[in-house]
This record gives structure tokens, sequence and C-alpha cells, in this order.
């Protein structure tokens, strides 16, 4: 059954005769920034981060990043624009055609040395899991997400409990995906500390890639905070937040941002009398999957964990730093006080514009009684510019001791 693909063809400039194509989900970057897709380092007409490109084929769609010379499509320059077959943007010296074409899954040739990785590109969103993975055997499952499922397991020979993520690709994958997920696991193998879920295996079973994780026997937090006072709320959830900035402050010092934070990535369980805090899903979600790609959930819309991510990364996902993440941690510890995320949303979308012009709703909003302690550190770690929140997650772990009873 053919399938779309989006194809930019470079047709003018210092790059022309390369062509770039997507058949998935993916963003496309130009720029004379090193990380950017297309660099043009030469091209001093162009600005270090000037366009970028959010592809979900069949669908396009094309941003200025506030270059200093602009960015045209058809010769109109644009802030925004949807794309269609045929258009062209321009960018200082550079000009891209957009194709949009459909390929033949059959056509599609996976050889070479990756057989063995690319052969998942095959394999169907709900394939059935295998029975067992690197001598785990699933037990039930536990979570699920747009790309796989996480299962409770037990190792056949030792009785440890582990938790085994299972990574259903599209059809229409590629090498560099896999290799990505592949290359960010074995990152994930150099951290160590308790307050981090460990990382024990990654490898390829059947038609599926696996992550072994840790398994925690979690709590439902949220339930646990809405029936506290506000001071004792206030104070649980400072400490637990205290507990993540000290497994991120390891991630840091070892060059790893998590860039995903979210109450739904901390996995909190009762023990020895008290509730314990592991992040967890340290970039084992799709690379920026959803940064950078939010129009696609609705014209100039966004959804879901997008309301955790500092202003810095939607507007360039590919640079996100320490400072997003203590953003994200500041984001999610409104959350877990508030019942409410930083952004006003009550039909569960915000502009973009909003964001990035507006800012945070003042917590009071939701929670007059706020100590004025605890207001200082939020609007601190939410401010726009990064370089005016906490200089490390250390430091901003400190600011919350006292809020925390020490």
């Amino acid at each position: 059954m053919p399938s779309p693909s989006v194809v930019l063809e470079i047709v003018d400039g210092p790059a022309a005769g390369k062509v770039f194509t997507f058949r998935r989900h993916d963003t496309f970057l130009l720029g004379r920034s090193e990380s950017s897709s297309l660099c043009l380092d030469d091209d001093l007409v162009v600005s270090r981060n000037h366009l970028q490109i959010e592809i979900d084929p069949p669908r396009c769609f094309v941003r200025d990043l506030k270059s200093a010379n602009g960015t045209f499509v058809n010769g109109e320059r644009i802030d925004e624009r949807w794309l269609e077959n045929g258009d062209t943007i321009s960018g200082g010296k550079t000009c891209i055609r957009v194709r949009i074409e459909e390929t033949d899954d059959q056509a599609l040739d996976f050889s070479d040395a990756n057989d063995s990785l690319l052969s998942l590109a095959k394999t169907d969103l709900m394939e059935l899991p295998p029975a067992n993975v690197a001598g785990y055997q699933l037990l039930e499952q536990i979570g699920s997400g747009s790309t796989g499922v996480v299962h409770k397991a037990v190792h056949q020979q030792t009785g440890e409990i582990a938790a085994v993520k299972l990574i259903a690709l599209s059809r229409t994958t590629d090498d560099l995906i896999l290799n990505s997920m592949i290359r960010e696991a074995c990152v994930l193998c150099r951290l160590d500390h308790k307050r981090i879920v460990k990382f024990i295996d990654t490898g390829v079973a059947g038609e599926h890639v696996f992550l072994i994780m840790e398994y925690v026997a979690t709590v439902d937090l949220m339930a646990i905070l809405r029936r506290m006072t506000t001071s004792a709320r206030i104070r649980v959830a400072c400490g637990l937040i205290r507990q993540v900035l000290d497994g991120l402050a390891h991630a840091h010092d070892l060059g790893v941002i998590h860039r995903d934070i979210k109450p739904r990535n901390i996995l909190v369980a009762q023990q020895d009398g008290g509730l314990r805090a592991k992040l967890a899903d340290f970039g084992l979600a799709k690379y920026f999957a959803e940064a950078g790609l939010s129009r696609f959930s609705g014209e100039n819309e966004i959804k879901g964990t997008l309301s955790y991510m500092a202003p810095e990364q939607i507007e360039n996902s590919r640079y996100a730093t320490p400072k997003a993440d203590l953003f994200s941690v500041a984001a999610t510890l409104y959350t877990l006080i508030s019942d409410a995320q930083i952004y006003d949303c009550s039909d569960g979308q915000i502009s973009i514009d909003n964001i990035l012009r507006n800012g945070p709703t003042p917590i009071r909003r939701h929670v007059p009684d706020v100590p004025s302690a605890l207001l200082q550190v939020l609007n601190r770690a939410l401010t726009h510019d990064p370089n005016a929140r906490f200089a490390n997650a250390a430091e901003m772990r400190e600011a919350l001791t006292q809020l925390s009873g020490g």
C-alpha cells in the first residue's frame, strides 16, 4: 500500500542538488549552526537558526525562527505557513522545493550492515510483544504510549522484577531514527544514581527494540497530594522535587539532558515510611517528538507535554540545555502544588504565541496562599530568559530546602 513521504530538494544555493526525504514525523532545521539539518556556515545571509520545517507526511509546515533576513514561501515573506506540493522556501541564498510523494512500502530496501535493526521498519504499531525478552518473562502491561508499551517482567533465573519497554516503530522508519535511539540508550548506561530509574539493558528481540529498566512500584502521587492541606502539600511536593533535582544534577554533570520532565516521568514509591522519587524516561521518548511539531495538533495549537517545556525549547527544540530542564522541573512543581498547568488551557490547548509572549499563569490564581519563598523559586525557574534561572540543579535544590522542611 502506498505511503506518503515529503522530499525537500535544494534547488539553489551553496547546497544545491542535495535531497532530503522524510517518511515519518521529523524536523528539518536550516541555519549556520553546526546542529542544523542543513548547515550553511558560509552563507552570512542566513541566521544561525534561520527556519524550521516540521514534517508529518503528507503534511508539512515551515516557521521562520526570527531570522534577520526572513523566510520566504513562493517569494512572499512569512512567519509560518502550511506547505503544499511544489512550494518553494527561500532562506538566504538557499531555495528549497517541497515535493509530497507516495512510495510503495514493498519497494523500500532495508539492507546492508543494519539489517537486524532495519527490519523493525516493517513492524506494525499493534505488533504483539514477544513472551520473553533477554531472559525476562513479560507479565502484565503497566504503561503505553504512541511508540510502544511497558510491561512488568520477571527475570527467569534471578527472579528480579524489571520494567521492559518495547518500542513499536512505524512501517516507514529509517536507520537514522533507529541508530539514534540505540545511541541514546548507550548514554543512559552511564547514569547511576538512586534518584534515576536504573537502566539495565537494550537490544532487539524479534521485531522489537527493547529497553529494560528498574521497576518502581508507584503510588498515585496526585491522589495523595490532594488529600493534604496546602502547607503539607507544598512541603511534600518540594521534598520530592529536591530528590528529582538531586538525580538531575548527576545527569547534567555527565552531559545528559532529560528534555521531557513532567509529572508522569517522575515515579514515586512508598519506601521507609516516606515517599521516594525517581526520574524516568531519559531520552526514551521520540527524539523531540512534540517540540517543534506542535502545529500538527491543530492550527496554532499545541497540547500535552509542551506545557512543561521551556520557551527556548519550543522555539528550537534542538537546543535544550540544563536550564530548560530546570524550567520543566519548576513547571512540574507548579502542577504538583496547584493541580494546574502553567499555561491557561481550559480546553487542553494553548497557542504558541501565548506561551512565548505571555508566559506562565501566576500560581496564586490557583493557590492564593502560596508562600512568598516558593513564589520566588517558581518565578526564577520559570522566567523566559534561561540566564536568569538558577545556575544549576544543585542551586535550585538548595533553594527548596526550607520549603521542604529541611
